[in-house]
């Protein structure tokens, strides 16, 4: 069966790396089903990269002063949720282009770029796993790209900016309430925390690691080990009297728990497209 996640841009043919909780729509904006917008799609498991095989590009005749090679980085808005992209473009010795695409949210990386072209001041890239093109033109520095992301029906406008470093989260917004429930959270759930979703017969795995910024605040990440899907941001991590929260947004997904008096345990439910399926988390020993 091919599944995916809720408001995920980027998906790929993933049988066997599912976390329970969508189905791959490859007609809709990334591979996956806008379930935030529509709410009816049965959420069965989450899919996202399956195949990592890089094939080669084509470049047609691309001026010096709008040179594509490097990495550009850029978000879509899907719903509420905005998505960060990173297409990393590379130059053969033989001057072909070839390029990845990340879509950092999600925790994709690497998903080919089969087509890669250039021509006067225009660009198109194809990601043929999802079924995704990106087309758009390159303003008069050769800095910017302005285009648009057209998966199936969808079509979604998409600016890309060259970048040297990494692509930072955008910080978060907190009430005065959320934020003395972020800094509990960081007090009381720093550490790793390892759980497991039912997905029919198999179970799997989950990572939670949360960490405190230098403002004391919670910051973490979801990695679903039987995925290969790692570094998926997450966002309002908050424990309030010992009932805890936090999202994954970039996949459309929430947990909802109870803290253990002990504080070594999480009771709860993960939540995505509609769906709630039963979910502990336990702090992994070297943590506590």
């Amino acid at each position: 069966m091919m599944t995916s996640l809720t408001l995920v841009l980027v998906a790929a043919d993933v049988s066997r790396r599912i976390i329970p909780v969508l189905k791959m729509a490859p007609t809709d904006v990334g591979g996956y089903a806008l379930a935030a917008n529509r709410g009816k799609r049965k959420l069965s498991g989450l899919a996202l990269l399956a195949t990592l095989l890089l094939s080669a590009a084509t470049v047609l005749g691309a001026p010096s002063t709008n040179d594509l090679a490097g990495n550009w980085k850029g978000a879509l808005e899907v719903g509420q949720a905005k998505l960060r992209l990173l297409f990393k473009v590379s130059r053969t010795p033989a001057g072909v282009l070839t390029a990845k695409l990340d879509s950092l949210d999600q925790g994709a990386r690497d998903i080919p770029v089969e087509t890669v072209v250039t021509k006067d001041s225009t660009v198109r890239m194809e990601v043929k796993s999802v079924n995704g093109v990106y087309e758009g033109s390159f303003d008069a520095a050769g800095k910017k790209i302005t285009g648009t992301w057209q998966q199936g029906p969808q079509s979604l406008p998409l600016t890309l900016e060259r970048t040297q470093g990494s692509v930072a989260a955008e910080p978060e917004t907190l009430s005065p309430a959320d934020l003395a429930a972020s800094k509990q959270a960081a007090q009381k759930l720093i550490g790793v925390w390892n759980g497991a979703l039912a997905a029919g017969p198999a179970n799997l795995r989950l990572k939670v690691t949360i960490t405190k910024t230098s403002a004391g605040v919670a910051t973490g990440t979801l990695e679903s080990v039987d995925q290969g899907a790692k570094d998926i941001p997450l966002s309002a991590i908050t424990c309030k009297e010992g009932a805890v929260h936090f999202e994954a947004r970039g996949i459309g997904a929430f947990y909802d728990g109870t803290l253990s008096p002990a504080g070594v345990m999480l009771t709860g439910q993960w939540h995505q497209s509609g769906q709630a399926m039963p979910l502990e988390f336990k702090k992994a020993a070297s943590a506590r």
